[in-house]
């Protein structure tokens, strides 16, 4: 997370070339917009372990242990990243990378949750291919579910950052024994 900080202190303003769905010559995000889902996705990724016979027989300590350490590494990777990000950043910047590392990290647990914890990654890849490509709605203007780029104060874009980490919680919740249980249920 220091790393990818002073990464975003270095190089966050730096525009890097992609292509987009619109009729520009070239179209450039910044490449604080990249760095954000790396240091989002990390933390999620950090649950992959090579006992995954032993989780599979999972207790209820080793649940809560995994709850800790998903909650203590996201909260304090989020803190080190931003913070670190803060010293060069403008405020408003820092307040749309906090909203998209909330989206991010729910993206990474949704994905984590249904392919496997080394995958978590692939979801948060394949959205922020469709919001970097078709995101721009031309006229310097975002689509309403770009939460990536949209101004800091952008309610829409909160609610779907606030969502997505909800689906990812829920996700991440859903442990086979609570889904057998609710089948019991019906």
């Amino acid at each position: 997370m220091v790393l990818l900080g002073a990464l975003v202190t270095w190089f966050g303003m730096v525009e890097a070339p992609l292509p987009q769905a619109v009729e520009h010559d070239t179209a450039f995000v910044p490449m604080w917009r990249l760095l954000v889902m790396g240091a989002a996705v990390l933390p999620v990724i950090g649950l992959a372990s090579p006992l995954a016979g032993l989780e599979l027989a999972a207790t209820r300590r080793l649940r809560s242990m995994q709850r800790f350490y998903l909650a203590g590494l996201g909260t304090g990777s989020a803190v080190i990243f931003l913070g670190i990000s803060a010293l060069t950043t403008p405020p408003a910047v820092v307040a749309i990378m906090a909203r998209g590392w909330i989206a991010w990290f729910g993206l990474a647990l949704l994905a984590g949750a249904v392919l496997g914890w080394r995958l978590a990654w692939t979801l948060p890849s394949v959205v922020a291919v469709v919001l970097w490509y078709w995101g721009f709605g031309g006229n310097d203007q975002y689509r309403w579910w770009e939460f990536s780029a949209r101004p800091y104060d952008d309610v829409p874009s909160l609610a779907l950052s606030a969502a997505l980490l909800g689906a990812g919680l829920a996700a991440y919740a859903a442990t086979p024994w609570r889904r057998r249980r609710l089948r019991f249920w019906r």
